[in-house]
């Protein structure tokens, strides 16, 4: 499997933003409210995938004998989960990225648009920090490099 590519990642947010700027400049009255705590299931996830980082690491590295093992298959699949994560996040990211955008701009016209802002800025935000979360997760589900063996002769 190869690792995340970070442009790949910029460019669905960036292809993900323009699509909710659109759906916001269309159809923002049909939509329904978003989320107060859109944000605070991200950032769990986030925490969540940031502590599996740390845990997988460690293993990895052998830095944390206590405790059994990973087996690979578990390492394999925390990678997946990273892999998917970090695309996830960007889209979402993006998304709630273009209706901030949107709402932001006509904060002042009515109430509901700044209290949308500050739900899909937040959104936004916390859908970022999966993204590097899931990236260190899955850099940590790399085995390091083996130690170069040169001999004395």
């Amino acid at each position: 499997m190869k690792p995340t590519r970070i442009p790949v990642l910029v460019l669905a947010l960036l292809v993900a933003a323009a699509l909710g700027y659109l759906l916001a400049e269309t159809s923002y009255a049909d939509l329904p409210p978003l989320p107060a705590l859109a944000p605070v299931s991200l950032a769990l996830l986030a925490v969540v995938e940031g502590g599996m980082a740390w845990v997988v690491r460690g293993k990895v590295r052998g830095r944390r004998p206590s405790g059994r093992p990973m087996h690979p298959l578990q390492i394999a699949r925390a990678a997946v989960l990273a892999k998917a994560s970090s695309l996830a996040g960007s889209l979402i990211a993006g998304v709630y990225g273009g209706i901030f955008v949107w709402t932001f701009a006509r904060r002042g016209e009515i109430a509901t648009y700044g209290e949308d802002a500050r739900v899909s800025g937040l959104s936004a935000g916390a859908a970022l920090s999966v993204v590097v979360a899931a990236l260190l997760l899955e850099r940590a589900c790399r085995t390091p490099d083996p130690p170069s063996e040169e001999t004395d002769l």
